[in-house]
């Protein structure tokens, strides 16, 4: 009788041990969790857009930061919470599980490369707790250095975005501890433009100039959206997990209203309304490299209590606050496809406190500043995000 008692015993905690995993493993990208990145990142990228081409990874500044704020308690905790646009009701161990879940579902497959990395950089004197380097391993997968050395840090880097992106801090800067994430992608279109056929085309300027640019051209069925207020195609990559919308405003409304009044409603209505359309579409090819300092647009946006020393980062370690956060990326879109980087770098210091059918043929002539989400297509993540006010190639 007894051994059948610890046998039923064991079979139960096996069961409850199950019933745990299964529990995690069944885990889904929430939806608020996704609109809290899109909300997060139109709200950077309006803080941060000065009518030039600025293009920005709303992923990578929410990952970095996800792993930070995880650290974070107190006031800072509370700011942290209200300017990443996290849904209310989500605590820090969900919104770590969250992360996870992004990052075990956006990777690369036989179509497309798509690389997320994270690391914890922190001088040997600086007493990192070890709950706080544990969630770090866990949900984020990060690397972990007893080094703040910029080279290193820059080496890094460069590795982990195919050499894009070769330098995120200056070899001189003092630092105490660094969270990183690197954000490497490489997509194939679906149906690739045909190179034969690009030619020069004008395009007017932010500032009203007429400049001719390389433009690419296609003709075919694609998903398609238009409204009184903009044109919409998406471009889809092979695999048919990633695909670039296009937004395009009209001819009498401007891109800096456009930028200030998109919400990511305005890009989940869209995405929802798209009907297959025979479209006409004229794409400038653009590539183009962004610097953001983030500091000043964060503290805008409510996180102020992280850069001073009234910083509560007791999870990560005792007296840390944020220097400075550093943001770049790096976009190529050309006839073949995409080729993107993004980097974002929170520097912390130690401190003194704590279907396909006939219809009519659409044009769509990309001849003006335009908008565009390199998005997830189940999550509807948004991984880059920008304006091209000037295509450079």
């Amino acid at each position: 009788m007894r051994k059948v008692l610890v046998l039923l015993l064991i079979m139960s905690f096996s069961l409850l041990s199950v019933s745990f995993l299964s529990a995690e493993e069944n885990l889904k990208i929430n939806e608020d969790f996704s609109n809290s990145i899109a909300g997060f990142g139109k709200n950077i990228l309006t803080k941060e857009y000065k009518k030039e081409n600025t293009v920005i990874s709303p992923l990578s500044i929410h990952l970095a930061l996800d792993m930070l704020y995880n650290g974070a308690e107190g006031k800072t905790e509370k700011e942290m919470k209200k300017t990443l646009c996290y849904p209310s009701n989500i605590d820090k161990k969900a919104i770590s599980q969250q992360s996870k879940l992004i990052m075990d579902n956006l990777k690369s497959t036989d179509s497309m490369v798509l690389e997320i990395a994270n690391s914890l950089w922190a001088k040997k004197n600086v007493k990192v707790k070890k709950s706080f380097i544990n969630n770090s391993k866990k949900y984020f997968y990060a690397e972990v250095k007893n080094n703040t050395n910029p080279s290193l840090i820059n080496k890094w880097v460069s590795n982990k975005t195919h050499k894009k992106i070769n330098k995120i801090v200056p070899e001189d800067l003092q630092i105490d501890t660094a969270l990183i994430n690197a954000i490497y992608f490489n997509g194939t279109w679906f149906s690739k433009f045909n190179k034969d056929i690009t030619r020069d085309r004008y395009f007017t300027t932010i500032k009203g100039k007429k400049i001719k640019v390389p433009t690419m051209y296609k003709s075919e069925t694609m998903p398609y959206y238009e409204n009184d207020k903009y044109q919409v195609a998406k471009l889809s990559y092979k695999g048919n997990k990633m695909s670039m919308y296009v937004f395009l405003p009209n001819e009498n409304s401007s891109i800096d209203n456009f930028v200030k009044d998109f919400s990511e409603d305005e890009f989940l209505n869209a995405s929802k309304n798209l009907k297959t359309k025979k479209v006409n579409l004229y794409l400038p090819k653009f590539k183009t490299e962004c610097s953001f300092e983030l500091t000043e647009s964060l503290k805008e946006l409510g996180m102020k209590s992280a850069f001073g020393t009234g910083a509560d980062f007791s999870g990560v370690a005792d007296q840390l606050f944020v220097s400075k956060i550093i943001h770049k990326t790096y976009i190529d879109v050309n006839e073949s496809g995409t080729e993107a980087a993004a980097v974002t770098a929170v520097i912390c210091e130690l401190g003194a406190s704590p279907n396909s059918f006939k219809v009519k043929e659409i044009s769509m002539i990309v001849d003006r500043p335009f908008f565009f989400v390199l998005s997830d297509d189940e999550s509807n993540i948004p991984v880059f995000m920008g304006v091209i006010t000037e295509p450079k190639y």
